[in-house]
């Protein structure tokens, strides 16, 4: 298998497969960002960050990664600490639900 460009020093690649992008328009109809919804396909993790004391579901070493994350304009925000929780159950909307048509586009 041959990994894609990346950054070399980047501890987490993801290899992912575009799946839709929208134009976010501004002032003037100008457009100002692009949203991307992609799949990832295949993580690139480089062992000093990983934790296999579980074999079947490996982790990500949060103190060892130390992600940083944008949070729009300049501002950008660092992950100190993780929880889990369940997801909630959502019921799907009844096919006669005018909603539900939109969510299959």
């Amino acid at each position: 298998q041959t990994m894609p460009s990346g950054v070399g020093e980047a501890a987490v690649q993801m290899e992912c497969r575009l799946r839709h992008s929208y134009d976010l328009h501004g002032a003037n109809d100008a457009v100002t960002t692009t949203v991307f919804i992609v799949e990832v396909v295949l993580f690139y993790v480089h062992e000093h960050i990983l934790d296999n004391t579980k074999p079947e579901r490996p982790r990500v070493k949060l103190e060892e990664f130390r992600p940083v994350s944008r949070l729009g304009g300049n501002t950008y925000g660092l992950t100190s600490r993780v929880f889990d929780r369940a997801r909630p159950k959502v019921e799907a909307p009844p096919a006669s639900d005018p909603k539900s048509a939109s969510l299959d586009k």
